[in-house]
């Protein structure tokens, strides 16, 4: 509990200083250094001090989340690797609570709203934990699920997916990578077919990251018959529909803890206003 207080509070104090501003020029000083405390790190006692980048907020944030490592995620890492999953709802709320799934995501929809200098602030930070597949399992939540659902989605999209993505409440992976088409997107084989007002989806995707925990997908999939690169449409597709079936959990070499899911779509059906932005430029959206 006291880390989540102390994390309400960082997020309180990120967002009330108004962090989203334009970014000094290189060399000055922030006008928060008198008032917010720098933090200690083995480099000093001042590590924004010639930092050409990070400011006292950086740091404060990057400590933020290395507490939150260091006391809910690395002790358990070597059971969840044998184990071939952690449990992605639990780490997830609890990052969903400090702002970490939102860093760069806009205020209304639960994120900082910070911008993209605070990203790498806390990627370099999720280097900590110590195995590969829980950062890659939240990068997909935040660098890859989400971000054309929050620049190009409707309004409805973003309060139904959006903001518990952003919350912690869901966990998302992506549809994208097929057995025949993983680098080369173009060559997707899924189909969503209009009928009426839904799509039927009919195929299936390969080396999906949190596949069998997730409880929606950012699914790209053939929307028409046109040019490979204009013909396929992103969608929210919730993985509790009739029709979606994980098929099985890839039992991995390395990056264990992080599920890898094999899913296939039968007949399933789903809103076509569930499509992110403008039907036929999900390659791009996604790209």
């Amino acid at each position: 509990m006291a880390l989540l207080r102390g994390a309400a509070r960082l997020r309180l104090r990120l967002c009330g200083r108004g962090l989203n501003r334009p970014r000094p020029p290189v060399g000055a000083r922030p006008l928060s250094d008198k008032v917010l405390p720098q933090p200690q790190t083995s480099s000093g006692p001042d590590p924004a001090g010639d930092h050409l980048l990070y400011t006292p907020e950086h740091f404060a944030l990057k400590e933020s989340l290395r507490k939150l490592i260091d006391q809910e995620i690395n002790p358990h890492v070597d059971q969840w690797e044998a184990d071939g999953q952690f449990p992605a709802h639990r780490i997830f709320k609890l990052l969903g609570n400090a702002g970490f799934l939102g860093v760069n995501k806009p205020v209304e929809y639960g994120g900082l709203g910070l911008d993209f200098s605070y990203s790498m602030a806390v990627s370099e930070e999720l280097g900590h934990i110590r195995c590969g597949g829980i950062p890659m399992a939240i990068g997909v939540q935040t660098d890859m699920a989400t971000p054309a659902l929050a620049r190009f989605g409707s309004e409805e999209l973003k309060q139904q997916f959006l903001r518990p993505s952003i919350a912690g409440d869901v966990v998302a992976c992506l549809g994208v990578s097929e057995v025949g088409a993983g680098s080369d997107v173009s060559s997707i084989a899924t189909k969503a077919v209009k009928d009426g007002d839904e799509y039927v989806i009919n195929g299936g995707k390969m080396w999906t990251t949190n596949g069998t925990q997730a409880d929606w997908m950012c699914l790209l999939a053939n929307t028409s018959d046109g040019p490979p690169h204009r013909n396929k449409s992103l969608i929210c597709l919730p993985m509790n529909l009739p029709g979606v079936h994980v098929a099985r959990r890839i039992d991995k070499l390395g990056m264990r803890s992080s599920d890898t899911a094999e899913v296939f779509f039968e007949d399933v059906r789903v809103p076509c206003k569930n499509v992110i932005g403008q039907e036929g430029l999900g390659f791009t959206y996604q790209m």
